[in-house]
């Protein structure tokens, strides 16, 4: 899927009931069979017959014709002939080769005539006209001496002409031609090496076959592509001899080699040449493109004077800027912006890796990337410099299509550039603006690092601090682990008190077994040392601390507030965040503006709302700096021209101890493994046709395939030669998959990836077409509120927006002083204050007036800042509308003029049927004939990164309960009672939760039991620990220059033999196989597990009602699962917590049930019972003799004085749970009236009296079956 291709046509399929299997034989056991054929262009000897001997043969015939056509024009005078055999000679000093030869041998062979181009050009270990020069030089005198003596292969009276005489070895002695015509199906073990052989052992890739070779496989873009694993012995062909099988899996292990080498050195020259940027830059000499060498940018100049680089940064210098002169020429240009694009590889392909290197001309058009070439002779990368990997041209463009597909994915939507342009210029402007906070940074980062260099090798961090028995003496704790906390001993004393139950109802059964006494003894005094930790453990004063129903933690903590710091921002240097974040985006601004070509201290002021000369300074500075860095904006998808600013951000933010923001530019090599190889028909056709012990592949219908492009034609025929392609069709089945002509072979032969396809399925609004972008602007554009704006004439709009924005101005005013007077933590511990001078036993009216009234006040100041967002939100979509409709105005009277009145109905929107599963994207509903109070239950998922999923699940009964809560808001307190009570005062508690986390996925799927046999394998064998360490000091990402690149790369790929051998063990491989079968159980059994955890939720009778005497069982509900469409938890581990996140859980949870992915917007934020924004609990906390506030980012309570659960008490909520609840909810209303809560819609246009309207008829229906 690398890159797409015209089919080709297959001229034998297939068809797994007729086919005889093809043969595949040896060319040593061939040539025994073939010595009885009779010759003759019908024989079988011309079928399998090389191209190479039928090109010499033409090669023959065409010198007997040339001399015989000079001994013709001489006449039979010797002298005159000499002097023709001269003249011949003479225009032979230039190479050409003669007009049809190649037409000729084509006809010998019996084949196409491209086909005979195509094996020519990628097979010979020169170009076709050295090879003519070459046996001309060789032959002519011995051919003219017969002719001379009466001896010529053709007699006078013949007629001329290449094809004159049958093909016929010449006589063995001095007439004898230097390239001696063997049998094609010799083996090169048993004698020297034939011509053949040396043209196929040097077949190379070349830049005019590149476009020939075609993709990897040939891909139909109205099919989806999936691969499916399973090992090499299930699916190879039995009737295979052992002496064969043998052979090939050394074929394939040799491919595997040369394939892993040639993609090394591939990476190698890529990351030179992205280096010599760092080194130069370009220059014009004589309107020629030149790259010279030139001190880099010193990185110094963006920093503050005197600041000290990171110890782990070697990088002092970076990138220079691109001339703008280099650009006037748009030849020079647009062959710049070819760099490391596909044309670009292609020629470095042929540059350094093809045997007959890149062509003159190409260079000459490509004067840029010649130019680049060249820089690397100082480092010894001449071109050809790695031409001798042995492999064909296919298999060439298979592993580079792979690394340009690679590249193509890491660049795909220019992110790379605006997050590393982002990153900088927030570190930049830290580093000046706020040195304090950037010093602090630092000094924690160097902690950190010291830390980690200390417990290096003594294996990862735990989670939960040791007991002191298992981890040394009580008194004393390492200082990597973290204060033992109160849910970290809550945590422990649950599980083990969870073993104990289990233990003491296996001492019940088996009474005798003393093992169990000790087993329970062992948990209680681990439950007792965790106390004992617990309660001499160091911990901060008056830690916050918010539990949900299950006495789980919840609980994670923030950074001090930046309200707060806003506030202490006069007494501190240092400028707030919030004001960082700002002068981010006003330098980002005018670094991305094409019309200001040199900044000025005006054009800061102009965007920098109160502007301080020193943030104007900084400013300044940095944009002047970065300006020449950054391409104009139509030029900024170019990888090419943001390649100097990638380099300059990343060495940068290196130097500046900033490592986690650093983005990689280029794909990495591994050295640690071997790459899997592309198993293609041409790939099987060049591996088994490589070397001694050749082998040969037939067709069904028994003809020799005797080219790629043969075996191009009969794919399945290749693949049947070794593979049992009835095992392959079944195994592709069993995933609802058809063989798609293509496999890859993983390192060690024991597991096969076999590609796969499906038809596409069909999505709903599949005719909406276009950019995203471009589909938002055209509904915004079709708004009605923006039509009837843009129906007023300018002057109104302006005034409208003139008030508008004079309105906002206000409204930020009112919300700073609101915040000043909501401080949650004040509150609470105010509210603790009072609570800590209650007097038991005795009456406390008064105090407990006194803390009443402290929560009113505070729920009070909390609405009122709500009350004051939800307006400034209003005034702020209005302004939005207005300035559209401006700006727009003849767009938007193009689009209502052509709107279509057409309207989408209910029933054209896909209905879930009753049985029926798949992942939904987009509007669905639900079938009319299913009944949701008792076919079908509900589930809400939210995903996440530590814990990966949390669900919940609920029925009709709960939602109805929900809907009613929201159409029934601003009820006082008695009604509110009434109406609880009528549904189920359980419903004021959140659903029970099914959590699954990235360490249950770790442990169940056995990553961490393979991690800890590799780690002692590695404990067990110093050499390869040693290796390593070699390897680590010689990292890639250490070196400065192309040179220290290329001395580090030396190390790493001298050691990679040894490591590759230890990491593609065969007992590695067997584990990796288990690994991956293993893997794939558990992961079905983990979302069964889900599945089994929403249905059981259904509180209904598995069997009929007492008395009626009826076994039969109810059909158990059909679980509809909503999952959130955000925070996947893809990606590297992230505090200590590996990530197995991804699409996987949905797709397989989809293969069984319907997945609805459905909208997390404002989930989190949203109460369920009266849908009033939420809040996170904070409190103070003295960190370092300082007063900060903190915030409970696990938990959100609901402030809101008319929620029905401040009566209750039970307005605090764990985030995920709620969340996982308003998922579900809301996909159950786009499944039941195609719109959601208001609050949870993204649509400003939606409103709460058209959400009641809309479910009206499903809440009458409901009360009617209630009372009934």
């Amino acid at each position: 899927m690398s890159r797409r291709s015209k089919s080709v046509q297959q001229q034998t399929t297939f068809t797994g009931v007729n086919n005889e299997l093809p043969q595949l034989r040896s060319r040593e056991s061939l040539k025994r069979q073939i010595s009885d054929v009779p010759e003759g262009p019908s024989s079988k000897r011309t079928r399998v017959h090389s191209l190479r001997d039928y090109f010499n043969q033409s090669m023959v015939n065409h010198l007997n014709s040339m001399v015989q056509n000079a001994w013709k024009k001489s006449k039979g005078d010797k002298a005159k002939f000499t002097k023709e055999v001269n003249l011949l000679k003479a225009k032979s000093e230039t190479p050409r080769l003669p007009s049809g030869t190649l037409k000729d041998a084509a006809n010998l062979a019996h084949c196409e005539h491209h086909e005979m181009i195509t094996y020519m050009n990628n097979n010979g270990e020169k170009l076709n006209k050295f090879l003519w020069k070459d046996f001309f030089d060789a032959n002519v005198d011995n051919v003219a001496q017969r002719f001379q003596a009466g001896h010529a292969a053709t007699s006078s009276s013949t007629p001329a002409g290449p094809s004159a005489a049958p093909f016929q070895p010449m006589a063995a002695g001095p007439s004898t031609p230097s390239m001696p015509f063997t049998s094609p199906f010799q083996s090169t073990a048993a004698g020297p090496s034939t011509a053949t052989a040396s043209s196929d052992d040097d077949d190379t890739s070349s830049e005019t076959t590149i476009s020939e070779i075609g993709s990897v496989f040939d891909e139909d873009p109205t099919k989806d592509y999936r691969t499916c694993s399973v090992t090499m012995n299930k699916i190879l062909r039995a009737d295979l001899p052992e002496a064969i099988k043998n052979i090939i899996f050394g074929k394939l292990n040799d491919a595997t080699h040369r394939s892993t080498d040639y993609a090394l050195n591939y990476y190698l020259v890529l990351h030179l040449l992205l280096l010599k940027f760092r080194d130069g830059t370009f220059a014009l000499e004589n309107q020629t493109p030149v790259f010279r060498d030139a001190p880099g940018f010193a990185i110094a100049r963006l920093l503050p004077a005197g600041y000290v680089k990171s110890e782990h940064c070697n990088v002092t210098h970076s990138a220079l800027p691109i001339p703008t002169a280099f650009f006037a020429s748009p030849n020079l240009a647009q062959d710049f912006d070819l760099l490391f694009q596909k044309s670009h590889l292609a020629l470095m392909q042929s540059y350094f890796f093809g045997v007959r290197g890149a062509l003159e001309s190409s260079l000459t058009a490509h004067p840029v990337q010649k130019a680049l070439f060249q820089s690397l002779i100082p480092c010894n990368v001449t071109p050809q410099k790695y031409n001798a990997h042995g492999l064909s041209s296919a298999e060439c463009q298979n592993v580079a299509n792979k690394i340009q597909t690679n590249i193509g994915n890491m660049w795909k939507g220019n992110k790379i550039f605006k997050h590393l342009l982002n990153k900088l210029l927030h570190a930049l402007l830290s580093i000046h603006l706020a040195p304090d906070r950037e010093a602090q940074r630092q000094e924690a980062k160097t902690k950190r690092d010291k830390g980690k260099s200390k417990d290096k090798g003594k294996g990862k961090e735990r989670a939960t601090p040791l007991p002191p028995s298992a981890g040394g003496p009580s008194t004393t704790q390492s200082a990597s682990i973290k204060p033992f906390t109160r849910n970290a001993f809550r945590n422990i004393r649950h599980g083990e008190t969870k073993k104990i139950n289990s233990y003491q109802a296996k001492k019940e059964q088996d009474p005798s077994n003393p093992k169990w006494d000790s087993k329970i003894q062992h948990c209680q005094s681990r439950i007792d040392r965790c106390y004992h930790l617990y309660k001499n453990s160091p911990r901060s004063i008056e830690t916050p601390s918010a539990v949900d129903d299950d006495d789980e933690k919840v609980v994670s903590v923030e950074d001090q507030e930046e309200e707060e710091e806003n506030e202490e921002a006069q007494a501190q240097p240092d400028v707030s965040r919030r004001r960082l974040r700002v002068l981010t985006a006003v330098c980002r601004d005018l670094l991305l503006d094409d019309g200001i070509a040199a900044c000025t201290e005006e054009h800061i002021k102009k965007l920098l709302k109160d502007p301080q000369q020193p943030e104007v300074d900084c400013c300044l500075n940095l944009v002047t700096r970065l300006k020449p860095y950054i391409p104009k904006k139509d030029a900024q998808n170019s990888l090419a021209r943001v390649l100097p600013f990638c380099l300059l951000a990343n060495d940068t933010l290196g130097f500046t101890g900033y490592n986690k923001f650093q983005r990689k530019l280029l794909p990495d090599p591994q050295f640690t493994h071997q790459y899997p190889l592309s198993l293609s028909a041409q790939t099987i056709y060049y591996a088994l046709d490589r070397g001694p012990d050749r082998l040969i592949m037939y067709s069904y219908d028994g003809s020799v395939l005797i080219s790629a492009t043969k075996a191009n034609q009969n794919k399945d025929a290749c693949y049947n030669s070794i593979f049992d392609l009835n095992a392959v069709q079944q195994v592709c089945k069993s995933y609802g998959l058809t063989f798609a002509q293509h496999m890859t072979l993983m390192p060690g032969l024991k597991t096969v990836r076999i590609l796969g396809c499906r038809p596409k399925k069909a999505t709903y609004n599949e005719d909406t077409k276009g950019d995203k972008q471009q589909r938002w602007t055209k509904e915004v554009l079709q708004n009605e509120i923006v039509v009837r704006e843009a129906q007023k004439d300018d002057d109104a709009i302006n005034a409208d927006i003139n008030e508008a924005e004079e309105r906002v101005k206000v409204l930020k005013e009112e919300l700073k002083s609101a915040l000043k007077e909501f401080d949650y933590a004040s509150f609470g511990q105010k509210i603790k204050d009072k609570k800590k001078t209650w007097i038991p036993g005795v009456t406390n009216n008064a105090l407990y007036g006194e803390i009443q009234q402290l929560k009113i006040d505070r729920n009070e100041a909390f609405m009122k800042t709500q009350h004051i967002r939800q307006e400034m939100r209003s005034v702020r979509q209005s302004l939005f509308y207005m300035r559209t409709a401006k700006k727009n105005k003849s767009k938007i009277r193009e689009l209502n003029a052509a709107k279509p009145t057409a309207t989408t109905t209910a029933e054209d929107i896909p209905a879930l049927r009753r049985g029926g599963h798949g992942v939904h994207i987009g509007p669905r509903r639900l079938a009319q004939d299913i009944d949701i109070d008792n076919d079908v239950v509900f589930s809400g998922t939210d995903n996440g990164f530590v814990t990966m999923t949390e669900t919940v699940a609920f029925d009709a009964k709960r939602f109805a309960f929900h809907l009613d809560m929201f159409c029934h808001q601003g009820l006082d307190k008695e009604e509110q009672a009434a109406l609880v009570a009528k549904h189920d005062p359980a419903f004021l508690s959140l659903p029970p939760s099914y959590k699954i986390k990235a360490d249950d996925v770790d442990f169940r799927c056995g990553y961490r039991k393979a991690r800890l046999k590799l780690e002692r394998r590695k404990r067990e064998n110093p050499h390869i620990r040693q290796l390593e360490q070699a390897s680590r000091e010689s990292s890639l990402k250490g070196a400065d220059t192309a040179q220290s690149y290329l001395s580090r790369f030396s190390v790493q790929q001298s050691n990679s033999g040894a490591l590759q051998a230890f990491y593609d063990s065969p007992a590695r491989r067997a584990e990796n196989r288990h690994l991956e079968l293993h893997n794939k159980t558990q992961r079905n059994k983990i979302c069964a597990s889900e599945r089994q955890f929403v249905v059981q939720h259904k509180k209904e009778e598995s069997s009929g009602p007492a008395g009626e005497g009826s076994s039969r069982r109810k059909p158990k509900p059909k679980p509809i699962m909503m999952i959130g469409d955000s925070d996947l938890g893809v990606g590297s581990t992230i505090k200590g917590y590996r990530r197995y996140g991804g699409t996987w859980k949905q797709n397989l949870q989809g293969g069984n049930t319907h997945v609805c992915c459905t909208s997390e917007y404002m989930t989190s934020q949203t109460c369920m019972y009266c849908f009033s924004k939420l809040t996170h609990p904070t409190s103070k906390q003295l960190v370092k003799g300082k007063v900060v506030t903190k915030k409970v980012a696990g938990a959100f309570v609901c402030l809101n004085p008319d929620c029905v659960l401040q009566q209750f008490g039970r307005n605090v909520f764990a985030r995920d749970k709620l969340s996982a609840l308003a998922i579900g909810l809301s996909g159950v209303n786009q499944l039941l009236f195609q719109a959601t809560f208001p609050q949870l819609s993204r649509k400003f246009s939606d409103t709460s009296t058209d959400f009641i309207n809309k479910t009206a008829s499903f809440r009458s229906g409901r009360e009617a079956r209630a009372s009934v």
